[in-house]
């Protein structure tokens, strides 16, 4: 792939942090002028809301249109710093060995599913609930990564060096032990879980390759085909 086509590729990843950015912008009006009316009615129509929490519209209402919207709002300035900074990171790999459109597939694909298996475990506790943000999409994308780069180094706040492949199996027992425990941060780490889960089928089902093997077992042939 040539530089032009790169280029043209990471097009995807950045209207994607735009729109995120574009929506963002309600937050910021309201946390520094005070001015929430603008966020209120995004957060009413955009944010993936279950059991209506501030009488907000709801998905129990057919605002089904949430599954994908609550993908591009973010609660928060590390929130959105995050995921945005993760997938510029992890995806750009991506998109060079897939291409823009079946990145741009993968990263809607596991993001919905993961919003669609979060809302059936949150409408059985009846509790009021509004989930926002892209971890769903940023763990399958995570996992996908780690998948081609499993030996990789990743610096935990810039200084501890970890492979690839043990901070996954980081990431998915903090997940793991925090849903577990009911801890109460306001993380929907299920929804994360469900990201893992569903971005390992994907890459089963449409690229034929198994993460986990790919990861922790890798064969001395194994090449990486993208099918």
């Amino acid at each position: 792939m040539n530089n032009f086509e790169q280029k043209k590729q990471t097009k995807v990843i950045n209207t994607i942090i735009i729109i995120n950015v574009i929506l963002f912008i309600p937050y910021i009006t309201y946390k520094i002028f005070q001015i929430p009316y603008l966020y209120a009615i995004v957060s009413n129509f955009l944010n993936l809301n279950i059991n209506h929490p501030n009488n907000f519209y709801s998905i129990n209402d057919g605002a089904y249109w949430q599954i994908l919207s609550a993908m591009f709002m973010h609660g928060g300035i590390f929130h959105i710093i995050f995921n945005m900074y993760a997938l510029y990171i992890f995806g750009k790999p991506l998109i060079n060995k897939w291409g823009g459109t079946k990145f741009l597939l993968f990263y809607l694909t596991t993001g919905i599913l993961a919003n669609i298996a979060s809302v059936f475990i949150f409408m059985q506790s009846n509790n009021p609930i509004s989930l926002l943000g892209a971890s769903g999409a940023i763990y399958a994308v995570l996992l996908a990564f780690v998948t081609y780069y499993p030996d990789i180094k990743l610096y935990f706040f810039a200084l501890l060096p970890i492979k690839a492949k043990w901070a996954i199996l980081l990431f998915t027992g903090i997940e793991l032990f925090s849903e577990l425990t009911n801890f109460n941060d306001g993380i929907a780490h299920i929804t994360h879980l469900f990201g893992f889960l569903f971005g390992f089928f994907y890459l089963l089902f449409f690229f034929r390759i198994n993460a986990i093997q790919k990861i922790f077992f890798p064969s001395e042939e194994d090449k990486y085909i993208i099918r």
